[in-house]
């Protein structure tokens, strides 16, 4: 006789699971694979609140170019140093200030008061020319291009006399 406990099966057979974890594994395998698909590996942080007057021209428009800051030698610099932009459309620069320190990036032919749509997390800076973002924060320009052309752009810490220096190139 056997106790309730126990459970015989002949030689080979195939152990089966309980019926609730089997829908427990799969519901498991469903949200890891939603999760997956919804944040692939190169997904961006999403900033905070938009700090213009206006709403973003596209929040759902994805970045066109990101200019990361970082410190090398004791000095803020920007990566790339050169990035391409399409001619005459509105796109999202991304500045990420991976340094403790304040980072101010500047690109006064290019982004400038008319061809900005919004701002996220970055403040201008009338004294400096430059725009602001705090450290370890994301901040996004919302902003139109014009021509072809090129047009430089410097990256620097507070009082930085030597600013690390970069250019987009606005290609047809």
């Amino acid at each position: 006789m056997t106790s309730s406990t126990e459970v015989h099966r002949p030689a080979g057979a195939a152990t089966r699971l309980p019926p609730m974890r089997v829908r427990g594994a799969l519901l498991s395998a469903f949200a890891f694979a939603c999760v997956a698909a919804a944040s692939p590996a190169h997904a961006q942080t999403q900033p905070g609140a938009a700090s213009a007057e206006v709403p973003l021209a596209d929040p759902a428009r994805p970045v066109a170019v990101e200019i990361a800051m970082t410190m090398e030698d004791g000095r803020i610099v920007c990566r790339p140093d050169r990035a391409p932009l399409p001619a005459d459309t509105a796109l999202t620069l991304q500045i990420v200030n991976g340094t403790e320190t304040d980072g101010a990036f500047a690109a006064p032919t290019l982004v400038h008061d008319t061809a900005i749509a919004s701002t996220v997390d970055t403040t201008y800076d009338e004294a400096a020319g430059a725009w602001i973002v705090a450290p370890g924060a994301i901040g996004q320009i919302v902003f139109e291009t014009d021509e072809p052309g090129e047009h430089a752009f410097t990256c620097a810490g507070p009082g930085a006399a030597d600013p690390a220096r970069g250019v987009f190139v606005i290609e047809n």
